[in-house]
């Protein structure tokens, strides 16, 4: 499973449709599974996002669902699980990834909380031990995917770096599946000098590895589909559909 990122351009830019759905397609187009709308370009992050945030992430979600044919998900960032959910019913979504799943969280932007008890009815992929935050509890990475994996029902467990573009510790990985039988996806740090990690994952969520710019290449996006592909072999199978 390659899940491409799609990192939203300010809600107030003039090109804020346009580069969606531009880059989606690039996307699709580079042979990616599913593709995931995030509001990267919005930091800093407020600690909630907000309403106008929401709306905008939304109607981009609506744009790209309309374009593409494969399936679309939503990131909201930060604390933002709860309407993602809402956007990915109503938009078209399939799925949402949530960085804030069972762990609490110390951020940048504050505190995320974890949202398991009120996500139904909508796929999750759940971090655990989230990049760019400090993972308060459960403490360890076993308890954390542990805890995720028996006492909330996520579709994929996400294991990251400690920062955008780090992959994860191999150790990490290893960890991860052996306390879980659900997907394990890498969600940072894939690019083309660390896809050997991807031997011992589910899947990977691709992002800034594809871009140049705050354009996707379309041309490296399509080599490092194919290159990652001749070397994934999931033992367990993530469906989006």
């Amino acid at each position: 499973m390659l899940i491409g990122v799609l990192h939203l351009l300010p809600k107030d830019h003039p090109d804020f449709l346009d580069h969606a759905v531009r880059n989606a397609k690039r996307l699709e187009e580079a042979g990616v599974d599913a593709l995931i709308v995030e509001n990267y370009y919005d930091m800093p992050f407020k600690p909630y996002a907000d309403l106008p945030t929401a709306i905008a992430v939304a109607v981009a979600v609506r744009e790209v669902v309309r374009a593409v044919s494969v399936p679309v998900g939503v990131n909201l960032l930060r604390n933002g699980c709860r309407k993602a959910a809402v956007i990915a019913k109503y938009a078209g979504g399939r799925f949402i990834r949530c960085n804030a799943y069972t762990d609490i969280v110390l951020s940048e932007s504050g505190l995320l909380m974890p949202q398991a008890p009120y996500l139904k009815g909508v796929k999750v992929l759940a971090d655990v031990h989230v990049k760019h935050g400090l993972s308060l509890y459960p403490p360890t990475l076993a308890e954390a995917v542990e805890t995720a994996s028996t006492r909330a029902s996520p579709d994929a467990i996400i294991i990251t770096g400690s920062k955008t573009g780090e992959p994860p510790d191999p150790v990490d990985l290893a960890t991860a599946r052996a306390y879980t039988d659900l997907p394990v996806l890498i969600g940072s740090g894939i690019c083309f000098s660390t896809l050997g990690i991807l031997k011992i994952a589910d899947g990977a969520i691709v992002g800034t590895c594809l871009k140049e710019g705050k354009e996707i290449d379309a041309d490296k996006a399509r080599r490092l589909v194919r290159e990652a592909r001749s070397l994934l072999s999931p033992r367990r199978r993530l469906s989006l559909g």
